[in-house]
């Protein structure tokens, strides 16, 4: 599973980083993703449905 965030589409809402703290982090005005997530991670795909402005993408 590799995770990506555009931070030019990041509002840096916060919610993936409450979600998903192992691996997203708010970085001045965006979501960082600070550790790719190993195996498949239920959590991280939660985060990446649940924003707002369709900046995560997870492959994998």
């Amino acid at each position: 599973m590799t995770v990506t965030v555009d931070e030019k589409r990041c509002i840096a809402c916060g919610m993936c980083a409450y979600a998903a703290p192992e691996v997203f982090r708010i970085v001045g005005s965006a979501s960082t993703v600070v550790a790719q997530p190993e195996g498949k991670s239920p959590r991280v795909r939660d985060a990446a449905n649940g924003c707002p402005v369709n900046a995560i993408r997870v492959e994998g």
